[in-house]
């Protein structure tokens, strides 16, 4: 069987129009057939204009049969497409084009349990959405979602806006989105998994809960470029895995966690260019946080930033939670290499075994936290004109270089062992 006798047999038996790069295929049949059968081809009429009411249908009587549905080559001009419990369609990778005719929504869902999307480009063609908070894709109660090789470019919200959903996200394209790229409301374990997010005004992936929690979710592998906002987002959401995501050019800061999201973990993240490496704000919870083995480079401002809770930029990485702060490399800060605790805010913190070099100032530890036990030890700062290790006073510098005169002053802070070159 060759690749057109299978299409024309594939939209044959799904009863689903398509508009292919010579024109538009339209063919009827009473019922649904296997996704896998290949009936005969018939006789096609052209057809123009909206194509919502053939493929909702379509999409109905897939799902309530169990099987998916198969949508070829094409472009389908369509709107307010909800997805039924055990929706599953799939397209041809970079040649099933779904575009947003506008008025009110693109795909959503609201009460399927299972979903599944993969190989569809969703081109929301910069069309108005009802809800600016809303996503191209959005799906809301969904335990089991899978979404794979999807394109998302052009939404005027989100990207792609998932609300109480499980499951996972993974090997998408989402650009050009006026919103995130990704947005997870009160997420179940979700994995967000080696996805490409660009050019996205509201930021990469932000993951947020209503009432504080652990959202337990994994955002890791993944490529984030050219975001407005910051590029790894999480507020009032606990337990968040991020790691081996690389991400350029972020005009806010790269990576950032609220003071409610309690037990953030960011490993091995390689970060490059960025008004902000990586904040994790503090907060009540005892809890500990993990920042190890990543790569930050080419900070460039040093400006109050609004999206990391006004703390100052041109810092590699600002901690304020409890935890260890271990075998990063920061290079190239205007400010800080390395910023622990903001005024009276800043947990039990080991910082050590990290490389910062062409620093401003190597390492900054506020001085307003006397109840903390801080250690600051093992280090290698090179090239730090502003000094090594200084005591800080939010923003501002408190004490001189503290690898010359001491911490006496300072009882729970310990300096030590850093090499100075």
């Amino acid at each position: 069987m060759n690749r057109r006798t299978f299409l024309f047999g594939t939209i044959a038996s799904l009863a689903l129009p398509a508009v292919a790069r010579s024109g538009t295929l339209g063919i009827d049949l009473p019922e649904l057939r296997g996704s896998l059968s290949v009936p005969q081809a018939r006789t096609v009429a052209r057809r123009t204009g909206d194509r919502s009411v053939e493929l909702q249908s379509a999409i109905n009587r897939a799902a309530a049969a169990g099987r998916p549905l198969r949508i070829p080559s094409g472009r389908y001009e369509v709107s307010n497409i909800r997805l039924p419990d055990r929706a599953r369609l799939v397209g041809v990778p970079g040649e099933t084009h779904l575009v947003y005719s506008g008025g009110g929504r693109f795909l959503y869902s609201e009460d399927a349990r299972s979903l599944s999307l993969e190989g569809l480009t969703l081109d929301g063609a910069n069309r108005t959405l009802s809800d600016e908070d809303d996503g191209l894709l959005s799906l809301a109660f969904a335990e089991d979602v899978d979404l794979a090789h999807l394109t998302v470019q052009g939404s005027v919200g989100h990207g792609i806006a998932l609300t109480r959903a499980g499951g996972s996200l993974r090997d998408c394209r989402i650009s050009g989105a006026n919103g995130a790229g990704i947005m997870s409301t009160e997420g179940k374990a979700l994995e967000i998994s080696g996805n490409a997010v660009s050019d996205c005004v509201g930021g990469g992936v932000h993951l947020r809960r209503w009432v504080v929690g652990d959202d337990g979710s994994t955002v890791r592998d993944n490529r984030i470029r050219g975001t407005g906002g910051a590029g790894i987002r999480l507020s009032s959401a606990g337990g968040v895995r991020i790691s081996g995501n690389d991400l350029q050019a972020t005009e806010g800061p790269a990576i950032v966690a609220d003071a409610a999201s309690a037990g953030t973990s960011v490993s091995n993240n390689t970060i490059d260019g960025a008004a902000l490496g990586v904040a994790l704000l503090g907060g009540r919870d005892d809890r500990l946080s993990l920042v190890s083995g990543n790569i930050v480079r080419n900070v460039t401002s040093a400006s109050e930033l609004v999206s990391a809770g006004r703390r100052r930029g041109g810092v590699g990485i600002h901690v304020e939670t409890h935890g260890s702060v271990t075998g990063n490399v920061v290079e190239a800060t205007p400010h800080l290499g390395l910023s622990l605790g903001w005024g009276a805010t800043l947990g039990n913190v080991v910082a050590s075994g990290n490389v910062v070099r062409r620093a401003g100032t190597g390492i900054g530890v506020s001085v307003l936290a006397s109840e903390s036990a801080t250690i600051v030890a093992g280090n290698l700062l090179v090239d730090v004109p502003g000094g090594a290790v200084r005591g800080m006073r939010y923003a501002e510098y408190a004490t001189d270089d503290l690898t010359r005169v001491g911490v006496a002053a300072w009882p729970g802070l310990t300096v030590g062992e850093n090499r100075v070159a």
